[in-house]
Parts: structure tokens; C-alpha cells; sequence
């Protein structure tokens, strides 16, 4: 259960950093680590994951928000996820202790998501990524990536 989170979350996760790429300190902005501390079932459709996820920022103070993501493949949505919203501190290496909702979407068989354990098949996959960056002046925007190929992310 916990690969099947890793191999869901950790490529939602780094989209979310590559979504900050607007300007040349933010581009720097790596997931260092990643580490599915524990899970939990939300019956047959869902879970909650908590996870650490280690971010080197070397750029500004960014309030993330309103993360959600979704993994398709062949243009079929097969889950979502959001993540609670988190502060990426200035000039800092940080682990972040995060609380993500996982839901399979209704119609998606459990041998359908039995297929994304295979390498090749998970890499035909995309996500979707939407996020709201606040910066500390308030400045907000709500930001969007489609079609992000699960391969580029790990």
C-alpha cells in the first residue's frame, strides 16, 4: 500500500515544486526526500497518507494551498489527491510533515490501479497539478499543470 502511495504522492509532490519554477531561486527548489510515514484506509476508495517530504528552498517565504492533483492514464482519471497546506520557509532545508486525502475515483477497479505497478505503465501516466502560491507580500496565484509526465517526475 505504502508503493502505491509513493508511486501516486511523490510524483504530485515534486509537480507542485515545478510549478513554483517562475523564477531563477524558485527553479532551485528541490524534494531532497520523500518517505511515507504512515497510511491509513478510508474504506475501499480512499486513504489518508502521511508523509515527509524534505524541500532544500534557497529562494523565498511561499504559502502553498489548495493542492490537489489528479493521476490519468490514457485520459482516464484513476485518482486525486489533496494535500494539507503548508508554509516552504525561506533559505532553508526543511522536512515538511504533510497530511494527504487519496481517493480513487468512482469506476476505477482495483485492477486497474494493479497495472501502475509496473514501471513502464506508471510511466505512461500524467498528472495534473493545481496549487495556490501566496507569497508574503499576499500576492496569490492559483496555478495549473497539465498533462505532466510521470516519468519527468521521478
Amino acid at each position: 500500500m505504502k508503493n502505491l502511495v509513493r508511486k501516486i504522492l511523490f510524483p504530485i509532490l515534486c509537480s507542485v515544486v515545478l510549478c513554483l519554477s517562475g523564477c531563477n531561486k524558485v527553479k532551485d527548489i528541490k524534494v531532497t526526500s520523500f518517505v511515507v510515514e504512515n497510511v491509513v484506509l478510508n474504506g475501499m476508495r480512499g486513504m489518508t497518507a502521511y508523509v515527509a517530504v524534505g524541500v532544500d528552498n534557497p529562494a523565498f517565504m511561499v504559502n502553498l494551498s489548495e493542492i490537489e492533483g489528479a493521476l490519468e492514464l490514457s485520459g482516464k482519471v484513476l485518482g486525486r489527491v489533496a494535500v494539507d497546506p503548508f508554509t516552504l520557509h525561506a533559505r532553508s532545508a526543511e522536512v515538511y510533515h504533510l497530511k494527504a486525502i487519496i481517493s480513487i475515483e468512482p469506476g476505477v477497479t482495483l485492477s486497474e490501479l494493479a497495472v501502475l505497478l509496473d514501471k513502464q505503465t506508471l510511466y505512461q501516466c500524467m498528472v495534473d497539478v493545481s496549487v495556490r502560491a501566496t507569497l508574503k507580500g499576499g500576492v496569490s496565484k492559483l496555478l495549473k499543470f497539465n498533462d505532466i509526465p510521470v516519468k519527468n517526475l521521478i
